[in-house]
């Protein structure tokens, strides 16, 4: 048990008389210093000083904000579960590294910018909007399922360059977009992303540019199709396809291209469709569909195909433009050769004439 705690601990534990221990009432076996029956005013709480793992409990604090992240200045994982939290105001808190907020009933949240922040877990509360934490530029693993969400533009995440894992499961999302416009939604660095158990009619991932993405989880939604067969996510090795009313020829068609490309599609970790819950066909005895389900809108299929062709469109004449460089630069250089060309020849020239006078 030791290894697990930090060397403080273990020599508050075993050295109590040699170490100043007192400023922490209650140390948790897991390393962390235990705060209890925190009430208002904040101003006459007294948190330990110079912790760097802090857990408050037993707790009612409907806003959580700067009153009380300023005291708690060297932490740098906190634990905030279970306070009732309502409002959350990510401010004052310059070290914290991870952050656990969740089992509250957080629907407002705000952030400032710089914050270190590296883990977030949110999941378990009333969020119906998170376009404050793109001010979270450091996040790397965020936690947002199990909340209210209905709507969501991606690109909302776009400027948190570091993320790698983002759960959305278990909200109420009908609608996902990449963003404004036809513009590239570009997360370099995401490998999961989750998405199941929501209320997806379609879903769009053809301006996806997500280079790393190699778990991704669309079951038990209500989609029938999507706009492209994946062929964005290069990286892509798991996916989760079950519980929805997928049309047959689009899965048929979509498990085609899985298999060429050796993906895992709804393995044992996953999951597949039951035969007993299947009213429609079970393709290759795994996955649900109905001759009957929605076909691909061709409006939608128009607008993602021409986001997508737009993009190809912007490529070309950006590598026009730097044809076009390369050309005028080779001119140029042609241009000096044939320049330093005639000056040789006349050197040469001035050279034989001397020679002959010389001769002479």
């Amino acid at each position: 048990m030791w290894r697990k705690l930090p060397f403080l601990v273990v020599l508050c534990t075993l050295l109590p008389s040699l170490v100043h221990c007192a400023d922490c009432p209650e140390r948790a076996t897991n390393g962390y210093c235990v705060v209890e029956n925190v009430t208002e005013p904040y101003e006459q709480v007294i948190f330990p000083e110079d912790e760097r793992l802090v857990w408050i409990r037993n707790s009612s604090i409907p806003v959580f904000n700067r009153s009380l992240f300023a005291p708690l200045a060297p932490v740098e994982n906190l634990m905030i579960h279970r306070l009732k939290i309502e409002q959350l105001d990510l401010d004052g808190c310059d070290k914290l590294d991870i952050l656990f907020a969740s089992y509250n009933a957080i629907d407002r949240i705000s952030a400032v910018e710089g914050l270190p922040l590296r883990q977030l877990h949110l999941y378990q509360n009333r969020l119906t909007d998170v376009s404050a934490l793109q001010a979270l530029t450091d996040i790397e693993q965020l936690y947002l399922h199990e909340n209210l969400l209905e709507s969501l533009r991606l690109d909302t995440f776009q400027p948190i360059q570091q993320l790698k894992i983002l759960t959305l499961q278990r909200n109420r999302l009908r609608t996902i977009t990449a963003g404004t416009g036809n513009k590239p939604l570009v997360m370099p660095r995401l490998e999961q992303l989750f998405l199941q158990f929501n209320q997806l009619p379609h879903l769009d991932t053809g301006l996806w540019r997500m280079e790393r993405l190699r778990v991704l989880d669309l079951s038990h939604n209500q989609l029938a199709y999507l706009l492209t067969f994946l062929e964005e996510l290069p990286a892509l090795r798991t996916l989760g396809l079950h519980h929805n009313p997928w049309h047959c020829g689009w899965l048929f068609g979509m498990l085609e291209r899985l298999g060429a490309r050796e993906l895992d599609t709804d393995d044992g970790l996953i999951g597949m469709d039951d035969e007993a819950s299947c009213p429609g066909l079970r393709l290759e005895d795994r996955l649900c569909c109905s001759e009957n389900a929605t076909t691909p809108d061709p409006v939608l299929l128009l607008v993602s195909r021409t986001g997508i062709v737009d993009e190809l469109q912007q490529q070309v004449r950006g590598a026009k433009r730097r044809i076009e460089t390369l050309e005028e630069a080779q001119r140029k250089q042609s241009h000096q050769f044939g320049e330093l060309a005639g000056r040789l020849a006349a050197i040469e020239r001035l050279c034989t004439e001397r020679s002959m006078d010389n001769a002479s």
